[in-house]
């Protein structure tokens, strides 16, 4: 898994299907607009798994870096803990996922910070089922997903995505790929 984790950091988008979409976090009294990026891979054959995701790009993370600890996440081998809660709710469904996260420096003037949460199609089924379970509200319709990302010391950031029904159609063509059957 930490292979598959690190080729899909050094890659990225580039190994399957994906959406962006804009959302907002805060950070104490910093308020700034962040991207939540969807993917969804094939299995390409015996040898190539896919990969289900979801990742939150934080803009300009730098300039938090004095009071976030964004080391703690970097790498496919990030021990940081649990200290991800995420909330997904779309009119009477809803799910909840604690979890670990890696993270990496994104490519980009804006210079973000990488948060990402991966699934493989083969070999992690309770994990693939839990990150199905969280994004499945958000191909309902109208939608919310909340991010928290807690440190090991110190205040969290709290990012949050208005989904649009348009944005779950293109979310559920996106993703149904990818849940379990």
């Amino acid at each position: 898994m930490r292979a598959l984790l690190l080729l899909l950091l050094m890659m990225g988008p580039a190994l399957g299907n994906t959406l962006t979409l804009p959302g907002e976090a805060r950070f104490g009294d910093d308020r700034r607009a962040v991207r939540f990026t969807f993917l969804c891979s094939e299995n390409a054959g015996p040898q190539v798994t896919g990969v289900l995701g979801v990742e939150l790009a934080i803009p300009r993370h730098d300039t938090l870096r004095p009071h976030f600890d964004f080391d703690a996440f970097e790498g496919p081998d990030a021990r940081a803990g649990r200290r991800t809660h995420l909330e997904s709710q779309a009119g009477g469904a809803a799910a909840r996922m604690q979890s670990q996260v890696s993270g990496s420096l994104g490519a980009g003037d804006d210079a973000p910070f990488v948060f990402g949460l991966y699934a493989a199609r083969r070999g992690e089924v309770a994990r693939l089922g839990e990150l199905s379970r969280l994004l499945a509200p958000l191909t309902l319709g109208q939608a919310q997903l909340g991010w928290t990302q807690w440190q090991p010391r110190g205040a969290a950031i709290e990012a949050r995505l208005a989904v649009s029904a348009a944005d779950a159609a293109r979310l559920r063509s996106l993703l149904a790929p990818c849940f379990p059957r």
